[in-house]
């Protein structure tokens, strides 16, 4: 049972089974199996119908009005629907199933009423695991009701937010047995990330497109992130599997999310536009985003299966009818039907990849963060000093990249191994054991931005004394100690915000 505490409940249950009223008044159901005799007043229990009573012979006997509990019925849901009695090709196929996935709270009712009725009647356990989910609470971990007004109607999200958007929410916000609180903000978010799946997939089919047959190289060559972003795939299949492996499907979900995000539409599709330019580049790249894309779609595909099916449709014929034919020689009609992404051994070569394409990451962040601390106009080109150490070649190699990513003016970028002297007036910026200096004269005005500095400094101030004359004041002993310590941290969040300022200035 998953979780494995669960397990000392069921045991719980089977082993502490007490009388409980079985009977239901309700028009459908099996029929409780007991006759009344209306002449000796005894009953009669039998499997078959009875034509008179088993105790005195009398034809006035009544069948009991009451049906049996629905979950007998429902016990009976794993051989029932596979043509059981029958010993059909679907029961000799899908019984015993693997998985059982239900929530926590008919562990008893439910699950053990299934393994009782399947041993009794086909003699085995009807499935090897039982995957338990929590409920679905409200936003502030409220149980929904209609009185209460917090009752979120899927169908209504689903016409309004999308389906992959409501499904990935609860399958990426679920933890095995515990519950979980749906917001709407929440699918919203996710509504958000079904949309980027779409635009950054049909931005590669337009990428593919514009590959010719003679594009093709002689010898294969990837850039450092070709091989980063396939073996940063690589290493998500094999977390996948593992998380899939042990029913942690939401932390999967989340890998997953993460990476098609930040790594692939992020990072690696904004160099692949830089590497299409290249003739020389063109192929491999338009190959590596077809493969990555193909196996992504397949990894989101039980998460969000009909943006995925459509895109994957998509694929499959657009690299069908292009130079890059080969890969989809094997593809299956539809994506619900494909193959799952199969794990690769590492070759050795990933880690330094990684490690490397991480660095030249870390450098780009850094001056973007820079760039937005200091207001510097976007798309404005800034010169860049950068003393690369021991990674000057790597520098040297990923300069279009760094400069293209992070604004730099190509024709102002130097790249040195060392540097004696440290310029002036520099902005210093350390991505070990790389150095970047960038001057401060022309990125921004110095005059302006002092301006901007000194009325940020006043604004903040004012709040301070504000605060603080509230703190003092009568306020904080009559008002709830939840107020007031949000208040205190808005009083430190301006107090640091002012002393940074001045720093500045």
């Amino acid at each position: 049972i998953v979780p494995d505490h669960f397990t000392k409940v069921y045991y719980n249950w089977m082993e502490n089974i007490r009388d409980w009223c079985i009977s239901r008044q309700l028009w459908w159901g099996h029929r409780i199996p007991v006759w009344y005799c209306d002449d000796c007043r005894k009953m009669t229990v039998t499997r078959e119908d009875p034509s008179e009573c088993a105790h005195c012979g009398s034809k006035n006997i009544q069948q009991d009005p009451d049906v049996l509990d629905t979950w007998f019925s429902s016990g009976l849901w794993t051989f029932s629907t596979l043509g059981w009695p029958q010993k059909t090709p679907d029961f000799e196929y899908f019984h015993p199933t693997s998985i059982m996935e239900t929530g926590a709270d008919i562990l008893f009712f439910w699950v053990a009423r299934m393994v009782m009725l399947s041993l009794e009647f086909v003699e085995e356990i009807p499935f090897h695991t039982i995957y338990l989910h929590g409920l679905i609470y409200d936003e502030h971990g409220k149980k929904m009701s209609k009185t209460k007004g917090n009752v979120i109607d899927p169908l209504i999200v689903m016409d309004s937010l999308g389906t992959d958007a409501l499904r990935f929410t609860l399958l990426v916000g679920s933890t095995p047995g515990k519950n979980a609180n749906l917001s709407l903000k929440k699918v919203e978010s996710n509504r958000n990330f079904a949309n980027k799946i779409w635009n950054a997939s049909r931005f590669v089919l337009s990428m593919i497109d514009d590959v010719q047959a003679d594009d093709e190289p002689d010898t294969v060559n990837w850039t450092l992130a070709d091989s980063w972003i396939w073996a940063r795939l690589q290493n998500l299949i094999r977390r996948v599997e593992r998380l899939f492996a042990g029913y942690q499907y939401g932390e999967a979900g989340r890998q997953i999310y993460d990476f098609f995000w930040g790594d692939f539409a992020d990072w690696y599709l904004e160099i692949a536009k830089l590497q299409m330019r290249d003739e020389k580049l063109r192929y491999v790249t338009a190959r590596t985003l077809a493969r990555v894309l193909d196996n992504s779609l397949r990894l989101l595909h039980p998460f969000t299966p009909f943006v995925t099916e459509e895109l994957w449709g998509h694929l499959r014929d657009t690299v069908k009818e292009s130079p890059l034919s080969e890969l989809a020689e094997d593809w299956a009609e539809m994506l619900i039907i494909a193959k799952w992404p199969q794990e690769r051994t590492p070759e050795g070569w990933e880690d330094e990849k990684i490690a490397n394409f991480e660095l030249i990451q870390e450098v780009v962040r850094s001056i973007r963060n820079l760039r937005a601390e200091k207001g510097v106009q976007v798309g404005k080109r800034i010169p860049a000093i950068i003393v690369g150490g021991a990674k000057t070649s790597l520098v040297r190699e990923q300069a279009q990249i760094i400069a293209a990513l992070a604004q730099l003016d190509n024709a102002q970028m130097s790249i040195v191994e060392k540097m004696a002297n440290k310029p002036e007036n520099h902005a210093v910026l350390v991505v070990t054991p790389i150095e970047i200096y960038l001057p401060l004269e022309g990125m921004i005005d110095l005059e302006k931005e002092r301006e901007r500095l000194e009325s940020e400094l006043k604004e903040a101030e004012s709040h301070i004394v504000r605060l603080e004359k509230m703190l003092n004041s009568p306020f904080a002993q009559k008002a709830p100690p939840a107020v007031v310590d949000k208040e205190r941290e808005k009083l430190a969040g301006y107090k640091d915000t002012a002393e940074k300022i001045k720093a500045q200035l």
